[in-house]
């Protein structure tokens, strides 16, 4: 499998190859590579899923004829939280949210 292939299966929505060339390149990889373990926790990487998850906490909804392709509500909040967390673990600048965690005993999650 390579970078791309890993990228696209983030979610069964469908995000244009462009978009993910693009982040690839933003982000220093190189969407031909081959997949491996190593990279896929790499900062790079990591950085990149966000990305790929703000980009589809952001996509339009898609519905012809009653037919609808869509992130529910609850799961593009997740999703959002999600980038965000990995935004905040290496301080990069698209983060747009607030940490979640714990403040003295209370959880502001």
């Amino acid at each position: 499998m390579t970078v791309l292939e890993s990228l696209l299966s983030v979610n069964i929505y469908p995000v244009p190859v462009n978009v993910i060339e693009r982040i690839c390149v933003d982000r220093t990889l190189t969407s031909s590579s081959t997949y491996t373990k190593e990279l896929g926790a790499s900062q790079a990487f990591r950085l990149a899923y966000a990305d790929i998850l703000k980009w589809l906490h952001d996509a339009p909804s898609i519905v012809e004829q009653e037919v609808g392709i869509n992130n529910a509500i609850s799961i593009q909040k997740d999703m959002l939280d999600e980038a965000n967390g990995i935004y905040a673990e290496y301080d990069d600048p698209k983060f747009s949210g607030k940490i979640i965690g714990f403040i003295g005993e209370n959880w502001n999650g």
